[in-house]
């Protein structure tokens, strides 16, 4: 009888990828090595297909549960110092990779209370989102039952009924204040329904086209970000060329249409 369970752990990522990760002494160990030492985990993260089927098949046997992002700090694994002053491993470092997003209703005064987010978090209002690809502004996930001015709005995490005439909407993302003078970065943003064993996509859109989607079909339904950083290039050092590979960016909790 669990809440919920991880869409990504980084101790997972790092153990499936070891040899990356040795490679990664290389990359660091040379002096001329002019990477942003923040933008190391592009070494070694990558999509658990484990993660995604267990994700998938809970979710396609009717199972509605909150899914987080998580890191397991304990700052006793990469103990050398890289060029900013920091530990490889430090907890400012481990923690600013990737970041959860509640969505929260505010008090009045636009504080937030701890109610607001274990709320948030028990109805599934949540997104994950890899923030050392650059801060991500504008991505919204919502289904839209009913039409005209009887339609109703549900957020990320609802559950909704295909009889009410179900449309799902993806907003994608952008990377907050980015620089005008670097490439530009693309962005993919995806749908994709729940079945056992995993995800498929359902819908899909690029650039800052928003999906909308009419839903003939029941199921758990997720959307996601993908981004390629040709922005990170000239922070990336030796390892530019990742700038023109495709990484996850944003995962959502799913819809539920029943």
């Amino acid at each position: 009888p669990v809440d919920g369970f991880e869409m990504y752990n980084l101790h997972a990522n790092m153990v499936a990828r070891m040899n990356e990760a040795a490679k990664l002494f290389a990359v660091l160990l040379d002096e001329d090595e002019t990477l942003d030492p923040d933008l190391l985990l592009l070494l070694l993260v990558f999509e658990d297909p484990e993660y995604l089927s267990r994700w998938g098949s809970a979710l396609a046997r009717g199972a509605k549960r909150v899914t987080t992002m998580g890191t397991d700090c304990h700052r006793n694994t990469f103990p050398m110092q890289l060029s900013d002053g920091e530990r490889v491993d430090s907890y400012r470092r481990m923690m600013s990779w990737f970041s959860n997003h509640l969505l929260v209703v505010p008090e009045a005064d636009g504080s937030v209370l701890p109610d607001a987010l274990e709320t948030a978090l028990k109805e599934r209002r949540l997104y994950g989102s890899f923030d050392l690809l650059g801060y991500p502004e504008g991505f919204d996930y919502v289904a839209v039952t009913g039409s005209g001015a009887t339609s109703v709005v549900h957020e990320t995490g609802a559950v909704v009924a295909l009889a009410d005439t179900v449309e799902l909407r993806a907003r994608p993302a952008s990377v907050a204040r980015l620089d005008p003078a670097v490439e530009a970065p693309l962005y993919r943003t995806r749908i994709l329904r729940a079945k056992e064993g995993g995800w498929d996509v359902v819908a899909e859109a690029s650039g800052a086209e928003t999906i909308s989607l009419p839903i003939t079909e029941a199921g758990a339904y997720r959307a996601e970000v993908r981004i390629t950083p040709k922005h990170l290039r000239g922070a990336l050092g030796s390892l530019s060329d990742r700038a023109d590979d495709e990484f996850v960016w944003i995962y959502s909790n799913a819809i539920h249409v029943e």
